[in-house]
């Protein structure tokens, strides 16, 4: 089969397409003819090598975390798919693999895919939505009548962030360029700042949480604009961020949390019924083919990217 494959950390240079072997399958998983996968900033950074020591060096190194396809073959143990059905999922590993013809997956990592939604919207969904919304229910609490900023509202996650804080009935102010604005406040944005224009840490609205989705507002920056009992919540794995962590789990009532994103079908099922009734909606700005994965890369790492970044599988 053909997968996107690199054989040393690097730049996008490194990216080749190469045919490798197709994946087997234990009695416990399903082989996914994979038609769609997203790009993330995930891939960029274990391409670069930011991650060696959970990824290590064994090369060659597949890249891809979300997907979209057709079941293939299914595990003498799996129950509740049939092949030819259509699925999404995503990994939840650091090693990717979807940006592939096949990938084998265990029943937690896939879920119906949403009806009428085309595999590239379909692809564009798992990662993004699954983050946003362990980061607002499980790590921050959160509930009607919050009142929510989200740092890099405009990307993947944001844009997820936005619909899914809204869904709970909260107030959500997006921090973003302005070119976003108008996009935002279609999502359900109540309130969008310019991140250029204004410093959001100096000023006088109060969050009762604050998604730092693009990784540059720290919780010591972002604490005095919290509530007495707000959480802040990061993407990024970062010691600053180990550190609020434990230090907040220790002392006073504010908290830092990190998101560590996890495979679960019952989120999946719900972020698909979410899509399914028009309550959540996939923001996919370009599509690549696989074997232009190189500059699929490249508008990833421009980090200007409304919403996600799709490859094609044929």
């Amino acid at each position: 089969m053909r997968a996107v494959i690199f054989n040393q950390f690097g730049g996008t240079e490194v990216l080749e397409i190469a045919d490798i072997e197709k994946p087997a399958i234990s009695a416990d998983e399903v082989l996914v003819r994979v038609r769609a996968a997203a790009v993330n900033p995930k891939d960029t950074f274990v391409r670069k090598g930011r991650f060696q020591i959970f990824t290590g060096k064994q090369f060659p190194l597949q890249l891809g975390y979300d997907f979209a396809g057709e079941v293939a073959a299914i595990g003498n143990t799996v129950t509740g798919y049939e092949q030819g059905q259509t699925v999404f999922g995503m990994l939840d590993c650091w090693q990717g693999r979807t940006c592939a013809e096949y990938v084998a997956v265990g029943t937690d990592n896939l879920a119906d895919m949403p009806d009428a939604l085309s595999f590239e919207k379909a692809a564009a969904i798992p990662l993004t939505a699954s983050t946003s919304l362990q980061a607002l229910r499980d790590e921050a609490n959160i509930k009607d009548g919050d009142h929510v900023g989200i740092n890099g509202a405009s990307g993947g996650v944001g844009a997820m962030a936005v619909q899914i804080a809204k869904l709970f009935g909260t107030r959500v102010t997006a921090i973003s360029s302005a070119v976003n604005h108008d996009f935002l406040t279609e999502l359900g944005a109540d309130t969008c700042i310019d991140y250029h224009d204004a410093d959001v840490a100096a000023g006088e609205q109060r969050f009762d949480i604050f998604f730092d989705v693009f990784g540059n507002q720290p919780f010591k920056r972002i604490k005095p604009v919290l509530t007495r009992t707000g959480t802040w919540v990061s993407t990024v794995v970062k010691s600053h961020v180990f550190i609020s962590q434990w230090v907040t789990r220790l002392f006073g009532r504010q908290k830092a949390r990190q998101v560590v994103v996890k495979a679960r079908h019952v989120d999946l099922a719900l972020i698909r019924d979410w899509v399914a009734a028009g309550q959540l909606r996939p923001i996919v700005q370009d599509v690549f083919p696989l074997d232009k994965i190189k500059e699929a890369h490249a508008q990833q790492e421009t980090k200007h990217t409304r919403g996600k970044i799709v490859v094609t599988i044929d």
